[in-house]
């Protein structure tokens, strides 16, 4: 093992006996932290191409309206400046028209510019909705395949947050649920051993009482079922194609 003067690696590469960090990863870290920070954590921004891409579309229709609006005025000015200058100074027409073609190309660079900016600035801003309808989807399709403990967890720039809290409330409300009938049914499960038991000891009436008690049960736990099937108050019942 060498030993290297003031505790520097000749050939400049970082290694584990520098200690630290390199200052390229702590540059990345910084800004990375500053990312997240006004934009979160999300990495992918293209959640839901055809709606967002339509949406800043529609941005930046306007702006390129204007854009093209203004390029066609700045160009008749032009002419008409050059007209005007070839009349009284014929020797300057060629200079003059070609700082008017320099300036129409600068007017239109620029409102390109700010159209890009626009279109990534919409791309940004409608990730933030995208991703909620993703990420409540996704959730929406676990529930539907049988996985009730799902929840939705959004970011803290996201849009609709109330929406993360009526989901996450409902699947909650489901576990509750579901927690209850299974309480029921295992008590259900142990009358029906206990009758079991009574018919091997001879005890006919008293397994005839338990078998009437876990009917009982069995049509409270039906009723309770058709009850949540039911529509909720001011839901109009879907309708049938006649």
């Amino acid at each position: 093992m060498e030993f290297y003067p003031g505790g520097r690696n000749p050939g400049g590469q970082h290694t584990l006996m520098d200690g630290g960090a390199p200052a390229g990863e702590a540059t990345r870290s910084r800004f990375s932290r500053l990312t997240e920070r006004f934009l979160g954590r999300r990495r992918n921004y293209v959640v839901d191409p055809s709606y967002q891409v339509r949406s800043a579309i529609i941005a930046v229709l306007g702006m390129a309206f204007l854009l093209v609006f203004a390029g066609a005025l700045f160009h008749l000015l032009s002419i008409e400046n050059a007209r005007l200058v070839a009349r009284r100074a014929p020797n300057l027409t060629g200079a003059a028209g070609s700082g008017e073609l320099r300036s129409v190309l600068y007017l239109v660079a620029v409102g390109l510019f700010f159209v890009a900016v626009v279109f990534a600035i919409e791309i940004l801003e409608t990730h933030k909705t995208a991703g909620v309808v993703y990420k409540v989807t996704r959730g929406l399709r676990e529930l539907q395949g049988g996985c009730w403990g799902t929840r939705v967890t959004l970011r803290r720039h996201d849009n609709f947050k109330e929406m993360e809290e009526a989901f996450n409330a409902a699947t909650r409300a489901l576990r509750d649920e579901l927690d209850q009938d299974l309480r029921g049914l295992q008590g259900i499960e142990g009358q029906v051993r206990l009758i079991a038991r009574e018919f091997e000891s001879g005890n006919r009436e008293g397994a005839l009482v338990l078998l009437r008690q876990v009917a009982g049960e069995l049509q409270s736990l039906r009723e309770r079922k058709r009850n949540l099937m039911e529509a909720a108050p001011g839901v109009p019942p879907e309708r049938k194609d006649s």
